[in-house]
Parts: C-alpha cells; sequence; structure tokens
C-alpha cells in the first residue's frame, strides 16, 4: 500500500487515507479504543493526511445512535473510568488507561459519522476530505459576473416576442 502512495505521489496527486469504520461495531468501549488504534496506525504507516469515517449510521437504532455521539467527540478517561468494573487485570487496566491518555493526549484521531441518507453529512466528509488534500487553495478567484440590466432575447425568445 505504501508504494501505492508513493508511485501516486510521484504523479503528482494528492492523495488522503479514508479510513472506514463500522458504527456497529464501535457500541463498546473497548471495540471503540481497537478501532482507533488501526486508525492511527494506518496513519503512521502510510504518512498520509487521513480522514477517520464511522459508517452505517443510518442502520443504527435510536438508542444506539445517542450511545455513539460519545465516541465521534469522545473524553477517554471518562470512558474508561464508565467500564473500570469490566477490567478484569491491573495489567490490562494500566495499559488500557495508557493507550487512553495517548489518544486524549494528542487528540490525533476523530471520526465524522457518514449516513448515506444525510445529504449533509456527506458533504461534511467530502468538505473534510478537500481540507486534507488542500483541494482548490491554489485556484484563482474569479469575480461572479453581474447580471446584464436589459439582456439580448436568446435563441427561443426572440421568435416569440408580441
Amino acid at each position: 500500500m505504501r508504494q501505492l502512495v508513493e508511485q501516486l505521489q510521484q504523479w503528482e496527486f494528492r492523495v488522503c487515507g479514508v479510513f472506514l469504520v463500522d458504527s456497529q461495531f464501535m457500541v463498546e468501549t473497548f471495540k471503540f479504543v481497537s478501532g482507533v488504534m488501526a486508525a492511527l496506525s494506518a496513519m503512521v504507516t502510510l504518512e498520509i493526511p487521513q480522514v477517520n469515517i464511522m459508517t452505517k449510521m443510518d442502520l443504527l437504532s435510536q438508542k444506539a445512535k445517542k450511545e455513539i455521539e460519545k465516541y465521534l467527540d469522545p473524553d477517554m478517561y471518562s470512558m474508561m473510568q464508565d467500564n473500570a468494573l469490566t477490567l478484569r487485570s491491573k495489567k490490562f487496566e494500566k495499559l488500557t488507561k495508557a493507550i487512553c491518555g495517548l489518544i486524549e493526549d494528542y487528540s490525533m484521531v476523530r471520526f465524522l459519522p457518514f449516513d448515506r441518507t444525510d445529504e449533509e453529512g456527506i458533504n461534511i466528509v467530502l468538505q473534510n476530505i478537500d481540507f486534507s488534500i488542500q483541494y482548490g487553495e491554489d485556484l484563482e478567484f474569479k469575480e461572479p459576473k453581474e447580471p446584464d440590466e436589459d439582456p439580448e432575447p436568446s435563441g427561443s425568445e426572440q421568435f416569440f416576442q408580441d
């Protein structure tokens, strides 16, 4: 994959990674941490801008959507405190706290919700991708043309004048 990215960059393509994670997979804290670590691994390995997307939001129930909201802008420390009873050993608890601290302190991974039925959400995802590859920043600004006061009639209109 790295060779493909390098070849595209040599051809002067602007490359952006889009990391997709199924929202139905992310309803538990430990699965969320796993998804974040996978996204972080891809980001570090490919060394390109990356947009992380939580897909299939349209398939979730209302209760699950409310649960997922906390993962879109997570507070890792409070999430770990909520799941403190499920930690089986001190070593696992220490490792989990260290990983969550890393995620929280550097804020390198954030997920965007993707609902295929929500056009505004799709536009937000596209805007984030455009922003990450700096699409349109090298284009020159063009002044909009002012509409004429009395435009000349077009082809079919000139035949139907009174």
